[in-house]
């Protein structure tokens, strides 16, 4: 019994050591294997470079995009060089650059693409320069050429000026950038659909509240701050200078009012562009007075769109106001040059009082009818 039980203890002594064994290949084997992940999985990207990426492509749609940031904002990003096209598809860019001194276009291709050796030049031929399938006159450009999208140099502290006959107005990338990703706007829901009637069709529109700016926004505060840096601090006239501004600085755009399609354009690029219609003048004040902590409402009446701060000391010498919330408000149309709150006449005031749609843009996706008493859905 004796050897019974020493086998046994024996027995039991060797299998301790083997379990011992395991968990110390078990262990080194685990450690090993983390080693070799850590040492291979992929580095982070840095905030900067990523951001950084995001403003070149941003920069690139707006350059494409002209309407939006106008000729002034494709000639402080690419001085006489121009995009004419990007496809995303197939991730080319094509470029032109006017007869000029080969330095000249040297150094254009130095501060403007990383790797010259990327690039695609066209070759000139009878007066037609040609690159793929692609021709254009050589009188037009005597350059075209085409790169990828990671290959366009967009340098991030390149600061834009865009001067009025009174102030500047200035934006950098990172501003810019938060434009375009709608940080810097109250954003929401694009289409607004009225409720359906039996006397008439539905009606379906902008939401033009969602590219109102947020206070706070660097570029227009530096813009008003520089608006009132003469002006007290009398309400009424901190209003009307702003009203002026909009009014006879931004140039009423024909071409946006009467267009087959509504164009909305956020403030900064009214700006840039300096021309905006009835909706793109009313985002713009309505972003002004949120710099500076003013209460105000949209009002859509058929065919317009305009601003109404409240009543307060303005005039009510010409009518044209509304009531609404049991208060009364002023209407800052900005269409018209000249345009002084709560004086000035219209043309076609009846407009203004047909009055279909309230909206306070802080309140995202809210639009009242005023005409069935319900707020409006979204497509």
């Amino acid at each position: 019994m004796s050897d019974e039980l020493f086998n046994s203890y024996s027995k039991s002594k060797l299998n301790f050591k083997s379990v011992a064994i395991g968990v110390i290949a078990f262990v080194a084997l685990t450690s090993a294997a983390y080693f070799v992940y850590w040492m291979s999985k992929p580095v982070p990207r840095p905030a900067d470079d990523i951001l950084a990426e995001q403003i070149r492509d941003n920069a690139v749609m707006m350059l494409q995009y002209r309407t939006f940031s106008g000729e002034e904002f494709r000639q402080q990003v690419l001085g006489k060089g121009r995009l004419e096209r990007y496809v995303k598809v197939n991730d080319e860019a094509f470029f032109t650059y006017p007869p000029s001194d080969p330095n000249e276009f040297d150094d254009f291709i130095s501060k403007s693409f990383h790797d010259r050796t990327k690039i695609e030049f066209g070759t000139t031929s009878d007066g037609v320069v040609k690159l793929g399938d692609y021709k254009i006159p050589s009188d037009y450009a005597a350059h075209f050429f085409r790169t990828s999208l990671k290959n366009i140099k967009i340098p991030r502290e390149t600061t834009l000026t865009f001067p009025f006959s009174t102030v500047n107005y200035t934006l950098n990338m990172d501003e810019m950038n938060n434009f375009i990703t709608d940080a810097s706007v109250y954003g929401g829901r694009l289409i607004a659909q009225e409720g359906e009637r039996t006397n008439r069709p539905m009606t379906i529109f902008a939401n033009h509240g969602i590219m109102v700016a947020k206070p706070g926004e660097p570029s227009l505060k530096r813009l008003t701050d520089d608006l009132l840096k003469d002006i007290g601090p009398d309400r009424e006239t901190r209003i009307q200078r702003l009203v002026d501004f909009v009014a006879d600085e931004v140039e009423y755009s024909f071409t946006e009012a009467v267009g087959g399609r509504e164009t909305l354009k956020r403030a900064n690029e009214t700006l840039m562009t300096r021309n905006g219609d009835c909706s793109n003048k009313t985002i713009l004040l309505a972003s002004l007075l949120e710099q500076i902590g003013e209460e105000y409402i949209l009002l859509y009446c058929p065919r317009h769109i305009t601003v109404a701060v409240p009543q307060g000391n303005f005039p009510n010498e010409n009518k044209v106001d509304y009531s609404w919330n049991n208060r009364q408000w002023a209407v800052a149309e900005t269409t018209m040059k000249g345009f002084q709150v709560g004086r000035s006449r219209l043309a076609q005031p009846e407009i203004l009082q047909l009055v279909n749609f309230v909206q306070d843009p802080k309140h995202m996706n809210v639009i009242f009818d005023v005409n069935s008493g319900e707020f409006l859905k979204f497509l």
